[in-house]
């Protein structure tokens, strides 16, 4: 296994991060009921063979995640890890809500510290919880008794949203952003990478398969597989893409079986900076280019479309979640949370204003657009797509 500086104090972490949002279950879905004797023996595994970060949240395996990682870690192997879970944001009311969360995360994981805290899913529409309750200072509270080691936070939203959020807190030490390579521009992005290193952060990465999706492609990018693509396999190639970055201190697979898990872990071995083939680069460019053809709405996200829009639709942001799910859908669909397409639930969660059926069909935007755009009907197709 191999190993890169974490935090401040450089902590070394496993470049392969286990997530635990997908744990073994009796029905092979996130939903079933989690196959203990299994996941004991893929964690037990992959602690053996380096692994040493684990991620986990609250509300992952129906709130049961965190007991049940917390008795298999008995026995010496939480000892041997980098533990990190999350304040569930959309719950707190108060700072007496978040105080019961932290402890009774801390009885379910059973220990008293928690290595790695973060603020989980700070998008727009959480925006006014973090800030009311000064969520950040709590959390950095809680580091300065000794109960928490390091204070980040996981985010859903744009680069701009996510520099506004690094802004808003001097002291943060790790983001986990969603990132892969038909990603660059999605959510942070490639630039969100970038200023993270430069603002000193540490980088965690989540969805390096696109919920599966990069592991099993479809569509245009399944055709380059099957054809010249043969001799890659569609895992290692991008996971050793994200490796390939000097910038990202960890990546986090959700292991479901001991074959993934060990797969993993001999693509790990290769995980340097520098990795990939000259030849490699250039299939994954024709992947990317595949993928961006698939993008339905060709928003360039130039912004103009908002200026004046009197209503506030963010309308590039709604158009991303749009191609992002169609992509999504093409590439098989796999990536869920409540039982929901991924993206549907994050459009699900955004402020009203914002969202696409907030149009009043003014008609502002459409001159304005250097793509010539109908954004109107597109707006409308949005809605009804990500609702339906």
């Amino acid at each position: 296994m191999l190993y890169r500086p974490f935090g401040k104090d450089q902590r070394q972490v496993s470049i392969l991060g286990f997530g635990c949002m997908r744990l073994p279950t009796d029905t092979g879905k996130m939903s079933g009921v989690v196959n203990l004797k299994e996941t004991e023996r893929i964690i037990r595994y992959a602690v053996e063979h380096g692994v040493n970060y684990f991620d986990t949240a609250k509300i992952y395996h129906g709130g049961k995640c965190e007991a049940i990682l917390g008795k298999i870690l008995q026995n010496g192997l939480r000892e041997k890890i980098t533990l990190a879970t999350k304040l569930p944001t959309w719950e707190i009311g108060s700072l007496k809500d978040a105080n019961r969360i932290f402890d009774e995360q801390r009885r379910d994981l059973k220990t008293d510290k928690i290595d790695v805290y973060l603020i989980h899913n700070l998008q727009r529409v959480f925006r006014d919880i973090y800030d009311t309750h000064r969520l950040a200072d709590w959390a950095w509270e809680k580091k300065e008794k000794g109960e928490i080691d390091y204070v980040g936070f996981s985010i859903h939203d744009d680069c701009v949203f996510f520099k506004e959020i690094i802004a808003s807190f001097d002291r943060w030490e790790f983001c986990l952003v969603q990132y892969n390579y038909v990603g660059e521009t999605v959510q942070v992005g490639t630039a969100g990478i970038e200023y993270a290193a430069q603002k000193g952060l540490s980088t965690v990465v989540m969805e390096p398969l696109l919920g599966g999706a990069l592991a099993t492609p479809a569509g245009k990018m399944g055709q380059l597989f099957e054809g010249e693509g043969k001799k890659h396999n569609p895992v290692d190639l991008a996971l050793r893409w994200l490796w390939n970055r000097p910038d990202i201190a960890t990546v986090l697979s959700g292991m479901s079986t001991f074959e993934q898990v060990k797969q993993n872990i001999e693509s790990a071995e290769k995980g340097t900076v520098g990795n990939l083939t000259a030849e490699e680069q250039e299939f994954i460019g024709k992947l990317q280019r595949a993928y961006d053809a698939s993008q339905p709405i060709r928003c360039t996200k130039c912004g103009y479309c908002v200026k004046d829009c009197p209503a506030g639709v963010d309308i590039p942001y709604n158009f991303e979640f749009y191609n992002n799910h169609i992509s999504a859908m093409e590439l098989g669909g796999k990536s869920k949370i409540r039982d929901m397409p991924f993206f549907k639930v994050i459009y699900a969660d955004m402020k009203p204003e914002q969202r696409a059926d907030s149009c009043t069909r003014c008609g502002n935007c459409e001159p304005v657009c250097p793509q010539k755009l109908p954004i109107q009907e597109l707006l409308a197709q949005t809605h009804k797509t990500l609702t339906g």
